[in-house]
């Protein structure tokens, strides 16, 4: 009957069934995944136009820690595969980014070109200058349910399946995804890094 109370009340609840309505739609999602690329057609596209689109459109929305910088080292970026589920790998990265993101950083988003099992490669690197990963995780990051986010963030906002799709949909295009603590000369870490490498659609 006491108003405050019942206030404090309703708002856990209500954030209680945010927590199981993400957690829901983002099992969904992983559950889907496979069956997805499997019906979706691919294409030649430029990732590096995909790439700069996202980081425009998060530097835009100017509600974020960190400024995204794109920096293209590769001639050509192109890829044969599909765009709508490799957009969701880089969405997923960049949020998990700016996560970790002090206050007036950058996430940086580098090309180059690379090879992988004999043949030409894209290398794309997210790094961010946050607190990195523990050297323990660096794989388990990729786990279903993993989850770790910083001190003071909402618990619940995160399902941890996020890295876990998109390792999902990085395979399914014959590439690969890992992660790396980036460190400065004295061996302190400076941040985290994500690759992705995919297969290349031409030669540079």
């Amino acid at each position: 009957k006491d108003a405050e109370r019942r206030d404090r009340l309703l708002a856990v609840i209500t954030a209680d069934v945010g927590r199981l309505d993400r957690l829901i739609t983002d099992i969904s999602r992983a559950s889907r995944v496979d069956a997805e690329l499997a019906r979706e057609d691919v294409s030649r596209f430029d990732l590096a136009t995909l790439l700069g689109d996202l980081a425009q459109s998060y530097n835009e929305a100017g509600n974020h820690p960190a400024v995204i910088r794109l920096d293209q080292q590769a001639r050509s970026a192109l890829v044969i595969g599909r765009g709508d589920p490799l957009g969701q790998v880089f969405r997923n990265l960049l949020d998990n980014a700016l996560t970790f993101s002090p206050a007036d950083s950058e996430v940086l988003i580098s090309i180059r070109r690379g090879q992988h099992d004999g043949r030409a490669s894209l290398k794309i690197h997210v790094d961010d200058q946050g607190p990195g990963i523990p050297d323990d995780n660096l794989e388990a990051v990729f786990d279903r349910f993993y989850t770790e986010r910083p001190k003071g963030a909402a618990f619940g906002t995160h399902s941890g399946l996020g890295l876990a799709i998109s390792r999902q949909i990085v395979k399914a295009h014959g590439g690969t995804i890992i992660a790396r603590n980036r460190h400065n000369q004295d061996g302190d870490v400076v941040g985290a890094r994500f690759t992705v490498e995919l297969p290349a659609a031409d030669a540079d």
